[in-house]
This record gives structure tokens, C-alpha cells and sequence, in this order.
């Protein structure tokens, strides 16, 4: 696939686009620990809200620590 296309986020269900192999997720800092958490809880993409809750510890693997 090549272009952009409209995705929905797996989490709030907002659509988003995702520029495929140059993306705009591929330019933020996310950890190894927080895409595995990504992977292991989601299908699909996140919007750029979303993961940068991830990013941020508001959401996924940091946050689910620190709840406990």
C-alpha cells in the first residue's frame, strides 16, 4: 500500500489518517516496552491523541504500573 489512508483508532474509536510507510508515528518517541504494549493490546493503529497518552504514561504499560 502506498499514500495515506483513513484509519480508526482501536481505543477511541476516532478516524485518523496514516500515511503508511511515512507515517507520522514513525517520528515520535515511543519506547520498546510501549509499542510491545501496543502490539499485545491492539489490532491496528492508534490516533495521535492516543499514542501520545501512551507516550506521555497516561495510558499502556507505565500507567497500568503505577494504577497498581
Amino acid at each position: 500500500m502506498k499514500g495515506p489512508v483513513s484509519k480508526v483508532c482501536e481505543y477511541c474509536k476516532e478516524v485518523f489518517t496514516c500515511g503508511q510507510y511515512g507515517c507520522w508515528c514513525a517520528q515520535v518517541g515511543i519506547t520498546d516496552q510501549q509499542m510491545a504494549w501496543i502490539e499485545q493490546s491492539f489490532h491496528d493503529c492508534l490516533c495521535p491523541l492516543c499514542l501520545q497518552k501512551v507516550i506521555n504514561g497516561e495510558m499502556g504499560p507505565v500507567y497500568h504500573q503505577k494504577a497498581q
